[in-house]
């Protein structure tokens, strides 16, 4: 007899996203690792591929009640452990066209990184993380 513990329940997802991670900074292969966490989207890992690599995408399955999310976004640096970018993304999800949208993307003031998203289909996103430019005045004595 199996005991209510030893129960499992399987829930359809409601929609599902599909994301790559392209690394424009000078970072080798694999060097940072996206984690999501959302309803439904519990800390997927997305690991970071260069600019002109064949494109890998992590389907990532969302079994959320709601087809509004917020997103929290955690960019690691898998060698020495660090957070160089935090950040929220806002996503809505269309059930009559199977459309996903990412309505926003807020990335914390302090964060070493930036991140561009571009959409390649209904469902498929292209998130590039770019080296921040430095604009510091530089004077002459």
């Amino acid at each position: 007899m199996a005991g209510k513990n030893n129960i499992k329940f399987y829930q359809q997802p409601n929609f599902t996203i599909s994301l790559s991670l392209i690394d424009t900074t000078d970072a080798k292969i694999g060097a940072y690792l996206m984690i999501l966490d959302a309803e439904g989207i519990n800390n997927a890992q997305v690991f970071s591929i260069k600019s002109g690599s064949e494109m890998e995408y992590v389907h990532i399955p969302s079994t959320a009640s709601s087809n509004q999310l917020t997103c929290s976004i955690y960019i690691k640096k898998v060698d020495n452990g660090s957070y160089p970018l935090v950040g929220t993304f806002y996503l809505r999800y269309h059930p009559a066209s199977g459309l996903v949208d990412i309505t926003e993307v807020k990335i914390s003031p302090g964060a070493l990184l930036n991140l561009e998203v571009d959409r390649v289909d209904n469902t498929k996103f292209h998130f590039k993380l770019q080296a921040k430019q430095c604009n510091q005045a530089i004077t002459s004595i």
